[in-house]
């Protein structure tokens, strides 16, 4: 009965301490909802975390999002080794065995887009070339070079013939001026009809050939086609991996997937990752008890 006296208050202090701390972490999730009597709602009820799980959801989503997936991470992750060679593994393999293919380009490419696709893509890349040669044109001010070369050439022409005592420099100039004007005219007028005209007997004669023969014509080897794709892959990933984690919304989407997370689910979650360390704060309340259980007994 003496050891019971000197072990007592030790023992009594370590389970106080032990179940103190228990029942401390069970009410971290427990219980998952509020009790409520009558129109009376239970202290401590729900849980900390199922009471503040919507909090918890939000500032998990901003930390994720703004520093655990930030650009950089994201860069590195697609640049590594790893995921370079098996993007361009895919990417070397598809691109041989197209080019190898007899299919022509746009029955190729219409299995990829469409038809409806095929079709405003087909017009957006004629509207495009059209476009752009009807601007290199204009920049080279046609109806100024006509009325340069047109006068040269006149004076070339006259030089030592008895003409050229009744054209005057002036009055060539005029001529060609005028002749200049006139053809820029022209050109910039009926230009764009004639260039694209041309532009789609281009294009339709291209849509006509096969993959296999469009490939004949490129000078690359296995080894060049993977390296090009390699430059190609690193370039989009850097120009757009910014525009990737803004487009995926990451904190949305993580602070969305907590929200809906079942409270038992997440309980079951953290639990999986602390246990040991919550095992550890509920065993550590056992062993406060005991000690101020000894202290408590001495003094």
């Amino acid at each position: 009965m003496e050891i019971l006296h000197y072990i007592s208050g030790p023992l009594i202090g370590a389970v106080i301490g032990y179940f103190t701390n228990y029942i401390a972490v069970k009410m971290l999730f427990r219980p998952y909802r509020e009790i409520k009597i009558g129109k009376f709602t239970l202290p401590f009820t729900p849980g900390i975390i199922p009471k503040r799980k919507n909090d918890l959801a939000s500032a998990v989503g901003k930390a994720v999002g703004s520093s655990l997936l930030t650009e950089d991470d994201l860069s590195q992750m697609l640049l590594s080794q790893a995921v370079e060679d098996s993007i361009t593994d895919i990417c070397a393999a598809q691109m041989k065995s197209a080019m190898e293919s007899e299919r022509t380009i746009e029955e190729t490419v219409t299995s990829f887009l469409g038809k409806n696709s095929y079709a405003e893509s087909r017009m957006l890349l004629k509207d495009g070339i059209s476009g752009k040669i009807m601007n290199c044109i204009r920049e080279m001010e046609p109806g100024v070079l006509i009325a340069e070369e047109g006068k040269r050439a006149v004076m070339q022409k006259l030089e030592g013939t008895m003409f050229a005592m009744f054209l005057s420099d002036k009055l060539v100039e005029s001529l060609a001026s005028e002749i200049g004007s006139y053809a820029e005219n022209y050109i910039l007028e009926k230009g764009p009809k004639f260039i694209e005209s041309h532009v789609e007997d281009e294009i339709s004669g291209m849509e006509e050939k096969s993959l296999s023969e469009i490939s004949g014509w490129l000078p690359l080897n296995e080894a060049g086609l993977r390296e090009k794709i390699r430059v190609i892959y690193r370039q989009c990933i850097r120009n757009f991996a910014g525009s990737v984690v803004s487009e995926f919304h990451v904190a949305d989407i993580v602070e969305n997937k907590i929200r809906e997370m079942d409270v038992k689910e997440l309980e079951e979650m953290v639990m999986s990752v602390m246990k040991h360390e919550l095992g550890m704060i509920v065993n550590l309340g056992a062993l406060i008890g005991l000690i101020l259980g000894i202290f408590n007994f001495f003094f």
